[in-house]
């Protein structure tokens, strides 16, 4: 063999060998690897807002009622997400766990190592909320604050309407990637009929009369954020259209249930009239 053909062997072996390791996915950070309880993780439950108090604890301030979306994430010291990791939930309190699989088709997390949940908040006080898989755990507590002690108005109850309390016992569930809405009797019964509501205007435009707009539980504190969550909300349309108001309005008109929900409105209200007191 000639000179010429050694280095030609050579750099083709060196070549392959690059070749080989480039190929190998462990070698790349963005690559998951399977959950195994045996193992340590970085642990992180994540939220869009949230803070840590003087004594050094993940706190969410939250109002009653009100849904908060969290994110677990889960990954190796070298940084690599984990995939297939199904942790428990421990959620002490008067919240309520939205779990995986609820809200999004996962119950595992994802290959970028991430699993969406949420909790719908309770009443005033400080709950606590630990995910754990194996030696694994992540804890957030949600310091949830009363609509009576920050002077929220809150809707009044109708005598004879359709109240907020009766409207919250739908439960919605997410099966084979399809949204299920399970009407309790009481509010199957108000399908098609003429009802009265009270609430809060989240106006879908500048007008002084809103011809469209969302009736929602409790007041609006952001108009990305539908408090209360799809149970917690009416899609009203009024011809004449209801004057704007920051505090709560009666509308009455025509009840309609959405059983296969599309933009997560399961209650709407047509013809609405507002209703003087």
């Amino acid at each position: 063999m000639s000179r010429i053909h050694i280095l030609v062997f050579i750099s083709f072996l060196l070549s392959a060998s690059v070749l080989k390791i480039k190929a190998d996915p462990g070698q790349y950070l963005d690559t998951p690897i399977s959950a195994d309880n045996s193992q340590t993780y970085q642990f992180e439950i994540r939220t869009q807002s949230g803070y840590t108090d003087q004594v050094g604890r993940n706190v969410i301030d939250v109002i009653e009622g009100y849904e908060v979306n969290l994110a677990l994430t889960a990954e190796t010291k070298a940084g690599r997400p984990v995939i297939g990791l199904k942790p428990d939930f421990d959620l002490t309190g008067s919240s309520e766990l939205i779990p995986p699989g609820e809200s999004t088709p996962l119950v595992t997390t994802d290959e970028s190592g991430i699993l969406e949940f949420g909790v719908t908040a309770g009443q005033q006080g400080m709950d606590k909320l630990t995910v754990s898989f194996g030696e694994n755990e992540a804890t957030v507590y949600f310091n949830i604050i009363s609509l009576k002690i920050n002077d929220f108005p809150s809707a009044p109850t109708l005598l004879g309407g359709l109240n907020w309390s009766q409207l919250m016992k739908t439960e919605l569930s997410l099966v084979e990637d399809e949204v299920k809405v399970d009407f309790p009797n009481e509010i199957l019964e108000q399908d098609g009929e003429l009802v009265r509501v009270s609430g809060f205007m989240m106006p879908m435009d500048s007008s002084l009369k809103q011809k469209h707009f969302l009736l929602t539980s409790s007041p609006p504190h952001c108009f990305f954020h539908i408090p209360g969550g799809p149970a917690g909300v009416i899609e009203v349309f009024s011809e004449d259209g209801v004057e704007s108001s920051w505090g709560p309005v009666v509308v009455e008109g025509k009840f309609e249930l959405v059983s296969a929900p599309e933009m997560g409105v399961i209650y709407k209200l047509h013809q609405a009239q507002p209703v003087n007191n």
